[in-house]
């Protein structure tokens, strides 16, 4: 399975034995280990709780509030904000078809540490290229542990080379830990986890230090295979560790959209692999992708849609001077509209237009945009006015910011 990334056995079972510790393996690295610290465990000396939750569809929450051991790595392994945010939100609802909100409790991945999820971000390594390395570089290149799952450069040096032949196509892996309350709420199991990943649909690269930076467009096919491989390898270093034998896992493939787009990319497949399994049988596509309105690209949403709004952003041109077009963020799963994001900039007059306007947008929401999820901020670059949003079920709030 999948030789490329294989961990040798001995090294995969050390490595992961460590997930059930809460204390560092100091390790020799003349013996080609390094350190690895990893904790599941409660914290014993604070008493841990539920949150409550009122609010249908949403996990209630471990606290005290522990963070992943990996957090900082999200917000500089990703391409933009809007992925971020996508991804998070996402791998919520992935998990929701496996770990009901109603049983299940959330708490961040403690299993990958950071420097766990630094080596699987790395490249792997031929015997050959570890060989030619000095044990500085060797270091410097996590090759002691060898645990990266981006593709070996084999011996490469050309960038540009590289960048045909093995570019990197991982950014990020996250994880979500999601735990079973005892009946008197005394006690959690670990019952689940979901992991997702992160991968680049392009490649930087520069043919010399200092020199300008060169983009090579990813296939989107060959990123979606590169990243179920990936979650072959992972799950197989898990199912190493008998802690995590028959525990189930979920898997979700996100390919970021580029450092420049102004909508954030998208789940691609999934898979879900029950306790004990210790194979992926195979992967489900997602049909999901985010869509700016209104748009020009016809195969990516409906005329219908794009009409529809874009008769809603003629309406307000023709009441209001101060308005100029909004901008909306459209999320479609299966070709359906589910949510609509919109931001109506204005420069701002006076409160008696900005009410005015919130009213108007009000009745245009309750006309348009049926059996969808909508959100509308009004608002300028420095301050908001006011927000509307409506539910599946044409329920509709309105908060006017003092």
């Amino acid at each position: 399975m999948m030789k490329k990334y294989i961990l040798p056995l001995l090294l995969m079972m050390s490595l992961l034995a460590a997930c059930s510790s809460e204390e560092a393996v100091q390790q020799n690295e003349d013996e080609g280990e390094r350190n690895q610290e990893v904790n599941t465990a409660p914290v014993e000396e604070q008493d841990e709780t539920v949150t409550s939750n009122d609010e249908a569809g949403y996990y209630r929450t471990v606290i005290p509030y522990e963070l992943s051991p990996s957090r900082g790595l999200t917000s500089s392994n990703m391409v933009s904000n809007y992925n971020i945010e996508a991804f998070e939100k996402g791998l919520f609802e992935l998990s929701k078809g496996s770990f009901s909100p109603d049983e299940y409790v959330f708490r961040e991945g403690q299993v990958f540490t950071e420097e766990m999820i630094r080596g699987y971000l790395g490249r792997s390594y031929t015997m050959e290229e570890i060989e030619g390395m000095s044990e500085e570089e060797k270091a410097q290149n996590n090759a002691f542990s060898n645990l990266g799952l981006n593709p070996s450069a084999e011996g490469e040096t050309d960038p540009e080379a590289i960048a045909q032949k093995a570019p990197l196509y991982l950014s990020h892996i996250l994880e979500q830990n999601y735990m079973i309350p005892s009946e008197d709420g005394e006690d959690l199991e670990f019952g689940g986890m979901t992991i997702g990943l992160a991968m680049n649909s392009e490649y930087h690269y520069q043919k010399e230090q200092y020199g300008p930076t060169f983009t090579r467009e990813l296939d989107a096919e060959t990123v979606r295979q590169e990243g179920e491989q990936m979650a072959e390898e992972i799950l197989e270093r898990l199912r190493a560790n008998e802690d995590y034998k028959d525990m189930k896992i979920v898997f979700g493939i996100f390919i970021q959209s580029t450092d420049t787009s102004i909508t954030p990319g998208n789940f691609v497949s999934t898979a879900v692999v029950e306790g004990g399994a210790d194979e992926i049988s195979s992967f489900e596509e997602v049909n999901e992708n985010y869509v700016l309105l209104p748009s020009s690209d016809a195969s990516a949403v409906s005329e219908e849609i794009n009409s529809e709004y874009q008769n809603f952003n003629r309406k307000l041109e023709s009441y209001f001077d101060s308005f100029t077009t909004s901008i909306g963020h459209g999320y479609f799963v299966d070709g359906a509209l589910e949510q609509l994001t919109i931001e109506i900039p204005v420069e701002y007059s006076s409160r008696g237009e900005i009410i005015g306007l919130t009213q108007y947008v009000r009745g245009l929401v309750a006309e348009h945009f049926r059996s969808t999820e909508v959100e509308v901020s009004i608002k300028d670059k420095n301050q908001s006015y006011a927000l509307i949003t409506k539910d599946e079920q044409e329920n509709i709030n309105v908060h006017i910011y003092e």
